[in-house]
């Protein structure tokens, strides 16, 4: 389905389920597409809402360059129309980003913050590993091998090469349409200078945060430093798994996802 923003940019959602809103901000690379195999179980006990960012699937393209600013506001006009209630806000990487961020302006629209591989801040080396990808754009295998490999954990990539290739097959045409590197040089650059390190203890809603043992673009200390900072949070660590733990673990993710944002209570017997 397609929203009309104020400023006239259609934005892309898809809606499944009933129930409490769960909310899904994408890693960079990602699209409404990608949560397919997750459709199912995570919108079995809520309404599932899919959203692709500007410059992001099937949502319309910028032509200039932009901040943070313009995707927190494009969600909150969204879930504006979608739904009066509070919802569990699922981010991922850059989606976790502006998933802070947005908890942070909007702190009663958010029932809970669940943050997978995110940081506080594009530090000086995630600075550099998007220049890195900037500056490969040119040719889109040099595109793949500096984004993708570094993306999984070396076991998983290793062990899964039949499918690796296979997602090498489907990924090399889309690297080398223009377009679509366009919108990933502005993705990349709306990240600079993100820091909300001195707001963290801003956030009082319940939050889960989730880091990997090779996550080599978003390091396991950036969510031990969201934890140590957000009041009362969780932090659950992920061993032998990289920056993509929903393809890597799959029955995992959607364990440790539905079973934070699930309303249950039970009581314990010690």
């Amino acid at each position: 389905m397609q929203f009309t923003l104020n400023s006239g940019k259609k934005l892309y959602y898809e809606i499944y389920g009933k129930g409490d809103p769960l909310v899904i901000l994408n890693g960079i690379m990602m699209s409404t597409a990608s949560w397919r195999e997750f459709v199912q179980p995570l919108s079995e006990h809520n309404q599932l809402v899919l959203i692709d960012f500007l410059d992001q699937g099937q949502s319309d393209k910028m032509n200039d360059p932009y901040t943070h600013d313009l995707q927190i506001e494009a969600v909150r006009e969204l879930l504006s129309e979608v739904t009066d209630k509070p919802v569990n806000l699922f981010g991922i990487s850059y989606g976790g980003e502006i998933a802070i961020q947005y908890a942070l302006r909007y702190p009663t629209a958010v029932k809970k913050l669940v943050l997978f591989n995110t940081s506080a801040e594009t530090s000086y080396w995630l600075e550099e590993v998007g220049n890195a990808w900037n500056k490969a754009t040119h040719d889109p295998e040099a595109y793949y091998l500096t984004t993708i490999p570094f993306i999984y954990s070396p076991l998983f990539f290793t062990e899964n090469r039949e499918w690796m290739e296979k997602r090498k097959e489907i990924l090399l045409p889309l690297f080398g349409d223009k377009k679509f590197i366009r919108s990933m040089i502005r993705l990349t650059d709306s990240s600079v200078g993100y820091d909300v390190k001195d707001r963290l203890s801003e956030l009082t809603m319940p939050s889960l945060i989730v880091g990997a043992e090779y996550d080599f673009v978003t390091p396991f200390y950036q969510q031990e430093y969201l934890n140590d900072h957000i009041k009362g949070s969780e932090l659950i660590y992920v061993p032998k798994s990289g920056h993509a733990i929903m393809y890597e673990k799959p029955r995992l993710f959607v364990s440790i996802l539905k079973g934070f944002v699930s309303d249950m209570k039970t009581n314990y017997v010690l």
